[in-house]
């Protein structure tokens, strides 16, 4: 064996160890990557919603206070008129106190109830900047230290409206550190009064922080100009052009390519308040578990690509050797060189191909010695063959020579002539043509010469009836078929009868197949001796006085194997009948 024989040696060996072994480990890794990436993204979005949706009734529970709020000044005219006329009058008077105390011990009472409003502020157009805090109450703009609401406030022009800004305000002086405000403002027009409602973003993002379920995932709330009001996260981490890009989307689940690689997106907007509630995951997080299992699939196909090669490699020398020394031995056993010992012991398979081999290569020239002994046997046989095939032309030809001697010897035709004739005519219809099909014309034709010469045997004692249309005989059948079934009923049923017997043969065509049938009025057959008929027919039993029957159905059965069936009914003293249902068969 060259070295390239070798190597596809190996490399064969390399692909039978391999690919059963690590293309289903690729297969199953990559189908359960695939699949549990796919069921991953369909339950986070769906958890992600869910969240989206939570945080949206809870700050919109915020704003809802906000309407509140406006209900109790706007809806209230005589509170807001007399809260206005405050504002408006320089002086503060005990009428206007009454109205003044209501509404401040309202916005005192609301923030100090709820922890994430920080302020509440109201203020209505007046020459002296005043305005109503909940902080302090009656202030103006040039004694507070939070100015920056009142220029945002001042800066808005048009209809009324609601909008949301995030800032930072130093509200008293003492303070070193801004802090941090949500203003929510609803203002009315054309008259410029307006409720500035100032939230505590850190309540909120402390709510946001708890109810994340995923690793970095981030939650945050963007308003009406798709900036980031709150957050789970201290800093904003996407830009305001991906944050406008997610505002704009118009799907509620997708992936986005952004400054954190790519990402899952989920996003809720409120109709009412124009807030939008976004999940942001990033796929490095959300596919960490698919992630994981594709790099167990990669790790194990790698360990169980270098196992396979070292075993392919172990393998291969191993077998390399065994080939190597089967050729060794089939050359030495050709050549009759070296003496064939058996190994001692068999451990593998090819160990056991050379014991064999051994044994027989041992055996080849008394194999041989067999081999010439049948070949003698053989050609003997054939001589014997051909030698058989004399006989029945050497009989034909001297039933010939009898009959013209019976002719001589009355000058014309007898009935010992007629029977040699007849007789004559079933030898050459048996022995002419060995095939197994023959017209049912020929096979009806022969036995009614087996019918002539029964009848003159037996003195015209019974008589035949056949049936059948014409188009039948141009059909085949099985050569020998009916004249043992005429056979049987004569012998085993019209000679012992004291009358004349008759015997029925019925040729019929039923579907795609030919119905025969034989009946005679002969003596029967008992119920014991027929169900010993149909065991033999079906045990193909030999050892019985019907012969004839039984050889039939056998050859029936070497012909048509399961496409035939033969039934039997008889009665004792009114006769017996024989069915057969045949394939019809037209060449």
């Amino acid at each position: 064996m060259t070295e390239t024989m070798k190597e596809r040696y190996f490399i064969k060996h390399l692909a039978t160890f391999l690919i059963p072994l690590i293309l289903p480990l690729i297969i199953l890794g990559s189908l359960s990557f695939i699949t549990t990436q796919r069921d991953m993204k369909e339950d986070i979005n769906k958890n992600s919603q869910f969240l989206l949706l939570q945080s949206q009734r809870q700050l919109e529970m915020i704003l809802d206070e906000l309407d509140t709020l406006k209900l109790a000044l706007y809806q209230n005219a005589k509170v807001f008129n007399e809260l206005s006329d405050v504002l408006q009058n320089p002086i503060y008077t005990y009428e206007s106190s009454t109205s003044y105390q209501i509404i401040f011990s309202y916005l005192n009472a609301l923030t100090s109830s709820k922890p994430y409003i920080h302020s509440i502020y109201f203020y209505s157009e007046n020459p002296y900047g005043r305005f109503v805090s909940s902080l302090d109450g009656l202030s103006s703009i040039n004694r507070f230290n939070d100015t920056g609401w009142f220029d945002e406030f001042m800066k808005y022009e048009g209809p009324a409206t609601e909008w949301t800004s995030k800032r930072e305000a130093k509200i008293f002086a003492f303070e070193t550190k801004p802090t941090q405000l949500i203003s929510i403002y609803n203002v009315l027009a054309p008259r410029k009064i307006g409720i500035i409602l100032n939230v505590r973003p850190k309540y909120i993002e402390n709510i946001l922080s708890n109810i994340t379920t995923y690793k970095d995932q981030i939650l945050l709330v963007l308003n009406e100009n798709n900036q980031v009001i709150f957050s789970n996260k201290e800093k904003n981490v996407l830009k305001d052009a991906e944050l406008d890009q997610i505002a704009n989307h118009p799907s509620t689940y997708f992936d986005l390519e952004s400054s954190l690689g790519e990402i899952n997106v989920t996003k809720v907007e409120s109709e009412q308040y124009n807030w939008k509630y976004v999940s942001v995951i990033p796929h490095a997080s959300l596919y960490e578990t698919p992630s994981r299992i594709l790099n167990y699939t990669i790790g194990f196909a790698c360990l169980s690509f270098f196992l396979g090669l070292v075993l392919t490699f172990y393998l291969t020398r191993r077998n390399y050797r065994q080939l190597l020394a089967i050729t060794s031995l089939l050359r030495s056993a050709e050549n009759n060189r070296t003496p064939l010992k058996p190994p001692s012991k068999v451990n593998d398979e090819y160990s056991y191909i050379i014991q064999n081999m051994i044994s027989h290569f041992i055996e080849h020239r008394y194999i041989q010695t067999q081999l010439s002994e049948k070949k003698y046997r053989l050609q003997v046989m054939e001589l014997l063959a051909l030698q058989s095939q004399i006989n029945p032309h050497f009989l034909y030809n001297t039933l010939n020579s009898i009959y013209w001697e019976t002719v001589g010897l009355t000058g014309k035709p007898n009935k010992a002539s007629e029977m040699i004739e007849d007789l004559s005519d079933m030898l050459s219809y048996s022995f002419s043509r060995p095939t197994n099909e023959v017209t049912w014309e020929e096979e009806i034709a022969n036995t009614i010469s087996y019918i002539n010469i029964q009848k003159k045997r037996y003195k015209d004692t019974f008589d035949v009836l056949f049936e059948y249309d014409e188009e039948i005989v141009k059909l085949h059948t099985m050569k020998l078929l009916l004249q043992p079934l005429v056979e049987n009923s004569l012998y085993h049923g019209i000679k012992e009868k004291a009358q004349n017997g008759l015997i029925k043969i019925k040729i019929l065509r039923v579907g795609e197949q030919l119905r025969l049938v034989v009946s005679d009025n002969g003596n029967g057959i008992s119920s014991d001796r027929l169900s010993e008929i149909r065991k033999s027919l079906d045990a193909s039993d030999e050892q019985s006085k019907h012969i004839g029957l039984l050889n039939t159905n056998k050859r029936l059965k070497l012909l048509y194997e399961r496409n035939y069936q033969i039934t039997i009914k008889s009665r004792p003293g009114l006769g017996t009948v024989i069915s057969i249902m045949l394939p019809q068969i037209k060449q």
